[in-house]
């Protein structure tokens, strides 16, 4: 195993797999992972198995896999099967809705998924339905099962949204004290998609972050994660927060490659001109070696800004 660097120095360390751009839930902010709405692809198991042993052949040892909805493939098991048997891959998570984490949560566990993210804008029915369509209670049977069956550290993605669920921020921290969980506090991203609701909705989160270290027992900042700073608050709970996209500790600090699920290599979150594919090069027949080009090629395309 060789570890690669981008044209920055940065070693490649993780791999985030859309398997699907198809969702059950339409939530007001999501911006696709950076992918237009009518992007209808996805790779195969086959193709996952094999495109993951190339990356992991060059030091990528963590793989999440996102869709869309990554629940909504009835061969989610498998897709996680292959990549948890992956030489060299150490760590394999999964970011969720959470609608078919109850249903699914076992196998997965079985499959070699190890933590999961759950999207988790609200604990109040009346907000959790403003903010996307979806049953709120079979989300919390999800978590809860996660933790079940130790898909652990089970973390809950809250988009922070001024006027709409930034009063309900403490009570996000107890329930996830309550349920074992790590409560992730994410700024609103503004991005091509949702300006005007961006301008509406966002909320800085650097005053409760003042809050959280004056309160919190402990502080770890995650240089690799950019930069994001853990408080461990009381009874132990662990809030993360993390700022929108743009800014400079994400770019900075990247040691990412993002795939997205019609197989293209994106090496940015939220631009569209340096993807590379190599999905149809893969189905007309290229080589590994041919692959690992293509690779290559785009890692030297990842940016710092």
């Amino acid at each position: 195993m060789a570890q690669i660097f981008d044209r920055f120095g940065r070693p490649l360390r993780s791999l985030r797999i859309s398997i699907t751009s198809k969702c059950n839930l339409d939530c007001l902010y999501c911006h696709q992972e950076g992918i237009p709405k009518k992007d209808n692809g996805k790779l195969s198991v086959e193709e996952i198995d094999r495109i993951v042993g190339i990356c992991a052949d060059y030091g990528v040892k963590r793989v999440k896999v996102t869709g869309g909805e990554p629940l909504l493939r009835k061969d989610v098991c498998d897709v996680f099967d292959v990549i948890s048997s992956t030489k060299g891959i150490k760590d394999v998570s999964m970011t969720t809705n959470g609608i078919f984490l109850e249903k699914y949560a076992q196998g997965l566990k079985d499959a070699g998924l190890d933590r999961v993210n759950v999207s988790l804008d609200s604990i109040r029915p009346e907000v959790f339905s403003k903010v996307t369509t979806g049953d709120l209670d079979r989300v919390i049977r999800g978590i809860k099962t996660a933790i079940d069956v130790n898909l652990n550290p089970v973390k809950l993605n809250m988009v922070a949204m001024r006027g709409i669920n930034t009063d309900e921020i403490r009570d996000m921290i107890k329930f996830a004290s309550e349920t074992g969980a790590i409560l992730q506090l994410i700024g609103l991203m503004e991005n091509e998609y949702s300006k005007e609701f961006f301008d509406k909705y966002f909320y800085d989160l650097k005053p409760l972050e003042e809050e959280f270290e004056r309160e919190a027992s402990d502080v770890y900042v995650r240089k690799f994660m950019q930069g994001r700073t853990k408080y461990i608050l009381d009874r132990g709970t662990e809030v993360e927060v993390v700022f929108p996209m743009h800014n400079t500790n994400f770019c900075a600090n990247c040691t990412r490659m993002r795939i997205t699920s019609d197989g293209k290599f994106k090496p940015c979150l939220m631009r569209q001109d340096n993807q590379l594919d190599f999905l149809t090069p893969m189905r007309d027949g290229a080589s590994d070696s041919d692959l690992v080009e293509i690779f290559k090629d785009a890692i030297d395309r990842k940016s710092v800004v």
